[in-house]
């Protein structure tokens, strides 16, 4: 066992330092036992070289002596794109691998055990953890693992005798943002001392972050000239790193673009004269002892010791830059000896399930576990979920502990199952390696699906807001916001974007209505101009959006002239009003004043309606537009107050399906003898397409979705078994189902309308059943009565 070599990789971007238990002696002989070190200069870089077919990358020590990527006065070989910066691999904005492995294999390779430091904090997520296992694979170095910096650093400690058992240590280390602060906890386990990592570390953003230092070196070396084809050289100068760490900065040869030579002298420069921010408290009064883990040196190392020291109750230890390196080599050293390394927790996921009480928090990941690094942990009581007969998907939510917001996920499970099915949720992950592994089994399939964290829609609410939002026994369609997108605000192939129209037509004295309502009125992708809350996309620039105020402002004019029955330009038709409303509740309130007004005109008289078809423009217009709850109670009133027997598919029955989709006040204003006599009507919606082409059939459905948000108001209400009317509303769907299948020979339109309707109405069946698992069931009936 203690034959085998051993590395300790501390490959940061900033000063690589690599560790190993053996060194080259000569003859091409190794020596194993003695500590070798291999440095790079500050800001390393991996190099292209070679030509053709020939072409490698290359790291380390060798790539800092390369004049490869250093300007075009070193002629081809000093092409920029043959150059690139560990920086660069790190912070994934060069995510080719084999320049990652190239880095790598420039300081050491042949090791049976390698250990490699990952930052904590945004440069050590789990992207990243994943990037680097992948290379470290590539590379074959085997039994690679990714170790957190402050670990590390304890594990130099703990071998030199600074800390013992039972103490608890405050690490404060350097990186690219500022300091980050770790409590680490020592624990004796199995004749060893080992850190135990409870928490993420805190992030202290301020002037002591490498990238800080490096900008304010590269500035002092390019000058007050700024960066140009004559200073890049400069820009790119070991002094730079140099510099910008405290380390001793001789004067530098540099070739310039046109293959000249000029020095660069930054032997008087002190980079710690440039930092002024500081936190006040960096949380480590109660340790036992603090160490600052930096790579710097010289006067910007002792100012950081005395920084830290200020805000500190306890003794400080000072650790030297290459004590990272050597703790991953102490690493590797207890992997090869089966030793415990240190103990990590893992940010807890959490998923949500439903018992005897209702929905509650499900821990996958529990935050009081700590286990063994390199340990797989897997969860020990996988979360119990059902998927309801007749889904093809199951939607679960899910919130991990460094994310801000939950997320909710929906997994395909290919087509409908015939009766309800347990499924098991469960986590498989290993401490600083990479995301976790989110197992949804079903057994009654005989399969296992994967859940993907990053696929997972972001859901805005609390934890504890899902949670009370599905503590309701019975389902409830989420209110319908038809979202805005800045598709249909640019221009395309095909057609002016809303922008354009808005730039050309506020100049004219009579704008073309028509195309800014057939424009507002378009929802390419999904997506309007503007929601249906009234809502603008933030991208809009402010200019645009005031063009369309001054747009809007004309539209109203003109339709007052329209009401005043005068002549003018575009007074001729209801093309000003579409405009309006198809700006749905950013519309101003007094147009939907102007469509009750009409609709109560008792003769029927009115400027508005011209043409029996105006009518459809009123009551969709109406809400579309309506908004506030005084307004919502007068379009109801006018709604319910009239013949409901007699309406129109397309006019009152649409009118009331998008008040009481759209509106979070709306269903609370209406009473059960009102939602009788609207499932009456719906369902003579419904029967009146049965033998036809279900070309009148777009707003049944969705009303049917609409009186589900009933249940605010009463939440067990239309649930088969407990009101009759949910079993009226289930049959007719029943009959509506049987229709479809049972035509001899359906025209291409009807099946075409037979696909787009079937999931519908099989989650509205759900929904009446109370086993809704559609919360979007809204947004799914608008698309399919638009597609």
């Amino acid at each position: 066992m203690t034959d085998r070599k051993l590395c300790g990789f501390d490959v940061n971007g900033w000063r690589d330092i690599v560790a190993k238990n053996w060194r080259l002696v000569p003859g091409d002989e190794e020596e194993l036992g003695t500590i070798d070190f291999v440095t790079s200069c500050p800001l390393s870089s991996v190099v292209e070289v070679g030509i053709g077919d020939r072409k490698e990358w290359i790291g380390g020590p060798q790539a800092d002596r390369a004049p490869h990527g250093l300007g075009g006065g070193w002629g081809e070989i000093g092409a920029e794109s043959r150059r690139v910066s560990v920086r660069a691999l790190l912070e994934r904005r060069d995510e080719d691998v084999a320049k990652l492995v190239a880095c790598l294999e420039g300081s050491a390779r042949g090791a049976s055990y390698n250990v490699a430091s990952i930052d904590e904090g945004p440069d050590g997520s789990e992207a990243l953890q994943e990037h680097f296992l992948e290379a470290l694979s590539v590379g074959r170095y085997r039994n690679g693992s990714l170790i957190w910096r402050p670990v590390l650093a304890a594990l130099y400690a703990i071998e030199k005798g600074l800390v013992g058992a039972e103490k608890t240590v405050g690490l404060v280390c350097q990186n690219r943002h500022g300091l980050s602060v770790q409590r680490l906890r020592m624990r004796g386990a199995r004749g060893v001392v080992a850190p135990e990592r409870r928490d993420s570390a805190k992030q202290f953003e301020c002037d002591w972050g490498y990238e800080a230092l490096v900008h304010a070196a590269r500035t002092a070396a390019i000058g007050s000239e700024g960066i140009s084809s004559r200073t890049a050289h400069r820009a790119i100068a070991k002094s730079v790193g140099r510099a910008a760490l405290g380390l001793q900065c001789d004067p530098e040869l540099l070739r310039m673009q046109n293959g000249d030579w000029e020095v660069i002298d930054l032997s008087r420069y002190d980079v710690a004269h440039t930092i002024a921010e500081w936190p006040s408290d960096l949380g480590v009064h109660d340790c036992d002892i603090v160490l600052v883990e930096t790579l710097t040196e010289g006067s910007l190392r002792e100012r950081l010791f005395d920084c830290v020291q200020r805000v500190s109750s306890t003794t400080v230890h000072i650790l030297p830059a290459d004590a990272v390196a050597r703790g991953a080599l102490l690493a590797a050293q207890r992997a090869r000896d089966g030793a415990p390394i240190y103990f990590d927790f893992l940010p807890r996921l959490s998923t949500i399930v439903f018992g005897p009480n209702g929905p509650a928090n499900f821990d996958l990941l529990k935050p009081e576990e700590t286990l063994d690094a390199g340990r797989v942990y897997k969860s020990p009581n996988p979360a119990g979920l059902a998927i309801p007969a007749g889904q093809a998907n199951v939607s679960l939510y899910l919130r991990k502990e460094a994310a801000i917001h939950p997320r909710k996920a929906t997994v395909s499970i290919g087509s409908p199952l015939q009766e309800q099915a347990a499924v098991k949720l469960w986590v498989e992950q290993k401490p600083a390696a990479g995301r976790a592994k989110i197992i949804l089994e079903a057994q009654a399939l005989g399969r296992s699906f994967s859940v993907d964290w990053d696929q997972a829609e972001e859901v805005t609410e609390t934890w504890e807001q899902i949670i009370n939002n599905l503590e309701t026994k019975v389902s409830c369609p989420k209110r319908l916001v038809l979202p805005c997108g800045m598709q249909p605000w640019q221009d395309s192939e095909r057609t002016e974007g809303m922008i354009s129209l808005l730039q050309s037509q506020t100049r004219r004295i009579s704008p073309d209505w028509d195309t800014l309502a057939l424009k507002l009125g378009q929802r390419p992708f999904g997506q309007y101009c503007i929601s249906s809350d009234g809502e603008v996309p933030p991208e809009v620039e402010l200019s645009d959006i005031e063009r369309l105020d001054v747009l809007t402002t004309k539209a109203i004019e003109t339709t007052r002239m329209r009401l005043r029955s005068e002549t003018g330009p575009g007074t001729e038709d209801n093309a000003a009003l579409k405009f309006l409303t198809w700006q749905f509740r950013r519309c101003p309130d007094e147009v939907a004043d102007w469509l009750m007004d009409c609709i109560e005109t008792a003769d029927g008289k009115h400027p508005f309606v011209k043409f029996p078809a105006s009518w459809v423009l009123i009551y969709q217009g109406l809400g579309r537009v309506v908004k506030g709850e005084v307004a919502e109670r007068r379009a109801l009133k006018l709604l319910l107050s009239s013949d409901i027997e007699s309406w129109v598919w397309n006019r009152q029955s649409a009118g009331m399906a998008f008040l009481l989709s759209r509106s979070e006040t709306a269903p609370f204003q209406i009473h059960r003898k009102d939602v009788k006599r609207l499932v009456s009507r719906t369902i003579a919606d419904f029967r009146q397409n049965f033998g036809e082409e279900y070309t009148k059939f777009n707003y049944a459905p969705f009303m049917l979705a609409g009186l589900l948000r009933w249940r605010l108001k009463e939440p067990a209400a239309l649930v088969v078994g407990t009101d009759p009317l949910a079993s009226d509303l289930y049959a007719v769907i029943e009959e509506a189902e049987k229709d479809f299948a049972g035509r001899r020979r359906p025209s291409a339109n009807l099946k075409r309308r037979r696909d787009k309707w079937a999931p519908i109405l099989r989650d509205l069946k759900a929904e009446l059943l109370g086993e809704g698992a559609n919360p979007d069931l809204l947004l799914d009936a608008y698309t399919a009565g638009n597609a």
